[in-house]
């Protein structure tokens, strides 16, 4: 699902920069802030509509039980990690003069915050010092709060997590509206 939301908005603005029609994003009479909305809310539909086909796909699957143990957790710590790399694919796009820019970001930072989050293990397991990184990226927590919604275990603290989730995406949007107002390397 993060990669998803990634995806869909790091390309938008991109797209429109490569293309040269970046001004149909800017001509409407819309704000920043509907504008960042919109982008935004793009990418978390995109990374619900993928979350929701493979969750139906594996409910299907004969010997598969996906059934949640905590819907709000799923859904929160969905739209949590959503939004927050719908804000990155935002600043992406806006800093990215070429696809291979934008490629690099998902190569080198969305890709490996998100193996190294726990996704494929419990930090448990690890040493202090590396169970100490682990907390400091904020995929862990999208990632441990939505393990908690489907199995009720978690690596960290759930209500942590979701504070954590909060006020990054918080500062994320704020960034992000900041650097839409001023119109950096979109407005000529």
């Amino acid at each position: 699902m993060m990669n998803n939301s990634f995806a869909n908005s790091s390309f938008s603005l991109l797209a429109g920069k490569m293309q040269g029609t970046l001004v149909d994003y800017l001509m409407p009479p819309l704000s920043t802030g509907e504008l960042l909305f919109s982008l935004v809310a793009a990418a978390i539909t995109r990374a619900f509509m993928v979350g929701g086909a493979l969750w139906i796909a594996m409910a299907l699957w004969p010997g598969v039980h996906v059934a949640p143990a905590h819907l709000w957790a799923i859904l929160w710590f969905g739209l949590m990690g959503a939004a927050l790399t719908a804000f990155i694919g935002v600043l992406t796009s806006i800093w990215a003069d070429k696809f291979d820019h934008a490629a690099a970001v998902n190569n080198f930072v969305i890709g490996p915050m998100t193996l190294l989050s726990g996704t494929f293990y419990s930090i448990s397991s690890l040493s202090p010092l590396f169970r100490g990184i682990s907390h400091a990226n904020p995929f862990f927590y999208a990632i441990s709060g939505f393990r908690y919604g489907f199995v009720s275990a978690s690596d960290g603290d759930v209500l942590a997590g979701s504070i954590v989730l909060l006020a990054l995406n918080i500062a994320l949007a704020t960034l992000c509206y900041a650097v839409l107002r001023r119109g950096w390397k979109i407005k000529a």
